[in-house]
């Protein structure tokens, strides 16, 4: 049966024609809904209960917010910093808006491109006193780290140079600057910066004479008080097409620690040069951050062309990671990211509680110039309690090293990753590296690479692994931390030796189990193997294996996926039991279940399309059926639509 799934939306436009996912409504219920917002584009949610005593609130929202009522700024192309900001006379830039908003206060950008950094310098109030940052309705709002360059002079042989003053790039020129930091094992003589033609960027190399060899490649260097940048336009006139270069770091950032209640929604953001951003530099940074903020939302956006990291849930100084409550707690959603070259999204703490959800993540580190461990499509450390669901995973690459589609690495409790599709990563789908758990690994459809972990307390029910082996990697030179159950405090630390897994009515295409040593508190059981697929040898008897092919046939499209595969008697076989916090028990050393961030169990009692049924089916299907059977993944163009 065909289908299309991810988040359920209620406005007149939806960004995901799908399903809502089981995961999805888990985390509204832990979260409480929010507020809905003012002119938005998300999901229709419930008021929640602000935590403050109504006399403290009241307090807060006199001193933080002088206005009476809630007002929206409007910004343009054509309007001017010194304006009122009303839609006649709008402001000229979004930072400037961004200077002037207060909590409950709209900001909506009209159609354009602006070359700025934004940097909100206030929190919203509550879920019902956001400050939301919007694009008009239907109109196309483009943020740039570039600046566009027109005065080429040709060198010959298609290669054009420009000379710039230092001063052009202010603070920070990032063709003076190298790609740096931890774990960045090769391509460390590239710089942050970029060339564009037509909003693609070029391949950087080393000389001119190399890039005289090659089109669309360039290189540069910094003598005295001057930039220089030499770039293969091919038979293409710079001076006559959009050309441009990197100016800024960063698009969307405070310069502020711990910023709350503060939305993007509908913005494209394209070419920021912000360093590589390993787990513990003092700040990290990408096109997009959070600034270890507390519950943003960030949605239907493209960002594109990220020098390193798209969006960046990172650490930063002055917030108090012991506190739960102080950080973290987001949703980015329905978000569109393309040709990072570290990451799609990453960070270190401030995914904690967040939610991850029907975001397609593309063509990382796809120009393979630089890269380590740390590249992957999702790359996560010390997280707790954070969801990752319905996203698609496309294409992550490398020289060497790296390459992950969804790495949770270091330290992360509580996580769950359900319904994700990923594939064509160059490493596994799916590495789960010096992790406590538990861990939650349902109802995803993961082909090729693998998957990899030296964790332990980690549950696989109801996935599709097609040519997806597993591996454990064991590792007694490191330890790391595990928490007190929902919380931050490091209750211990122990290294990386696999225990306590568990795989659970999963079907497995061409590679099984057979080759996963047994390890103390392995479990394996109701699952299909087919295809060649074999079962484990530490467990499996209520398993079964059959030598049938599925005929998988993919079809890829600009915006998703869609596989069809056929599927015999075999899964109808098995009387499989539903998996719940009961059947896997407590995990030590935790001391947890399966449980929501709220300390309340989880069943796994919906299918990968949120569909709930009597059979508790191998697979993440449901309504599998002899025969033919379809799964599809589709992002439509982000368009906000009015309220």
């Amino acid at each position: 049966m065909g289908s299309k799934f991810g988040l359920a939306r209620t406005d007149r436009r939806p960004h995901l024609l799908v399903m809502r996912h089981p995961g999805i409504d888990l985390f509204r219920r832990q979260r409480g809904a929010l507020e809905r917002r003012i002119g938005g584009s998300a999901p229709r949610r419930r008021r929640s209960q602000s935590r403050l005593s109504a006399p403290i609130f009241v307090l807060f929202i006199a001193l933080a917010s002088p206005a009476s009522s809630a007002r929206e700024l409007h910004v343009a192309t054509t309007g001017q910093d010194s304006a009122p900001g009303t839609q006649d006379q709008p402001l000229r830039t979004i930072n400037r808006a961004a200077q002037l908003a207060q909590p409950g206060d709209i900001v909506t950008v009209h159609a354009g491109a602006y070359r700025e950094w934004v940097r909100p310098i206030r929190s919203g109030a509550s879920e019902r006193q956001r400050i939301v940052y919007r694009t008009a309705p239907h109109e196309k709002v483009v943020i740039k780290g570039s600046e566009q360059i027109t005065g080429w002079t040709a060198a010959g042989g298609g290669v054009w140079k420009v000379e710039l003053p230092n001063s052009f790039f202010g603070e920070y020129n990032p063709y003076a600057l190298n790609v740096s930091g931890g774990w960045l094992n090769y391509g460390q003589w590239h710089h942050r910066g970029d060339v564009y033609l037509d909003e693609e960027a070029f391949v950087e190399h080393r000389t001119v004479e190399e890039v005289r060899q090659r089109p669309r490649t360039w290189c540069c260097a910094v003598e005295g008080n001057t930039t220089m940048i030499s770039a293969n336009f091919g038979a293409a006139n710079p001076n006559k097409r959009l050309a441009e270069i990197n100016v800024r770091e960063t698009l969307f950032m405070p310069e502020i620690s711990g910023l709350s209640y503060i939305t993007i929604d509908g913005f494209h953001f394209l070419h920021a040069a912000a360093n590589w951003a390993p787990p513990g530099v003092p700040l990290q940074t990408g096109a997009v951050g959070t600034r270890l903020g507390k519950r943003w939302i960030i949605q239907n956006c493209t960002i594109v062309n990220a020098r390193c990291v798209g969006i960046i849930l990172g650490q930063a100084p002055g917030i108090n990671y012991d506190d739960i409550d102080a950080f973290g707690d987001h949703i980015v959603r329905n978000n569109v990211i393309r040709r990072c070259g570290e990451a799609g999204i990453a960070g270190q703490k401030g995914a904690t509680r967040s939610l991850i959800t029907g975001n397609l993540i593309e063509e990382t580190n796809y120009r393979r110039e630089f890269g380590g461990w740390e590249t992957a499509a999702i790359k996560f450390h010390n997280s707790v309690d954070t969801v990752i669901s319905n996203n698609f995973i496309r294409g992550v690459f490398r020289q060497e090293q790296g390459a992950f589609g969804i790495w949770m690495d270091f330290g992360n409790q509580g996580t769950r990753i359900t319904g994700n599709f990923i594939c064509d990563t160059e490493a596994e789908a799916v590495f789960l590296e010096m992790d406590h758990g538990p861990m939650l690994i349902d109802n995803n459809v993961l082909i090729g690479g693998g998957v990899k972990a030296n964790s332990e307390n980690m549950v696989f029910a109801h996935n599709l692994f097609v040519d997806c082996p597993y591996r454990d990697q064991p590792d007694t030179q490191r330890q790391s931390q595990f928490y007190t159950p929902h919380t931050t405090r490091v209750a211990g630390r122990k290294p990386g030796l696999p225990a306590n897994n568990r795989w659970h009515n999963n079907v497995f295409i061409g590679d099984g189990l057979n080759n996963v040593k047994a390890a103390p508190g392995y479990r394996s059981g109701f699952n299909v193997f087919l295809q060649g697929a074999r079962p484990s040898a530490f467990g499996d008897a209520n398993s079964v294996a059959d030598a049938f092919s599925i005929k998988l046939r993919r079809d890829d499209s600009s915006l998703g996926i869609t596989l069809t595969f056929q599927m015999n008697d075999v899964p109808f076989k098995i009387k499989a039991p539903m998996v719940t916090a009961e059947l896997v028990g407590v995990f030590s050393p935790v001391g947890q279940r399966l449980e929501d961030r709220d300390g309340r169990p989880i069943t796994v009692d919906t299918d990968i399309l949120g569909r709930r049924s009597d059979r508790h089916l191998p697979g993440p299907l449901a309504t599998l059926q002899r025969g033919e059977n379809q799964l599809s993944w589709r992002s439509e163009v982000p368009v906000r639509a009015d309220k």
